[in-house]
């Protein structure tokens, strides 16, 4: 017997779903219309940072960062809310959603690849001219060994 059945803990995995409510339009509708309001705020979120990175602007990252993290735990919360009542409309109106904010976090997606390569070339470049600015030739390995002065 485990720790957490001796203690009388129920195991979440094995616990029933429960489908409450899955004949309740009102109950549905909310759910999806939540679901919707979600989904349009994280496409929000990734609208204004691929719209920063278009127009090669320096965007908040670390609010970027916090509303994104925030959205996906809503929308995790909100899926489930939405599973309860799942039937071929849902899953139709769920997956249209879904659709909608891949096609942006795909676009999202490119900048920000473009960006931080843009980003590494440029760090790649600075520590080139720094070690060549550190480096005034007095100890040129090919200077020193062929005996000659700069």
């Amino acid at each position: 017997m485990s720790l957490a059945e001796q203690s009388g803990e129920q195991n979440m995995a094995s616990a029933p779903v429960v489908k409450a409510h899955i004949n309740d339009p009102a109950a549905r509708d909310v759910a999806l219309a939540r679901f919707a309001a979600v989904v349009n705020a994280l496409e929000e979120v990734v609208d204004y940072e691929t719209s920063a990175l278009e127009q090669h602007q320096n965007p908040d990252y670390n609010d970027i960062n916090a509303r994104k993290a925030r959205g996906l735990r809503d929308l995790n919360q909100s899926m489930t809310e939405v599973a309860r009542y799942f039937d071929d409309s849902v899953e139709n109106k769920v997956e249209t959603l879904l659709n909608g904010l891949k096609k942006k976090l795909e676009r999202n997606s490119e900048l920000l690849k473009i960006h931080l390569e843009a980003v590494t070339e440029l760090s790649q470049m600075m520590q080139n001219a720094a070690r060549e600015q550190e480096t005034d030739g007095t100890y040129d390995p090919f200077t020193v060994n062929s005996g000659q002065q700069k």
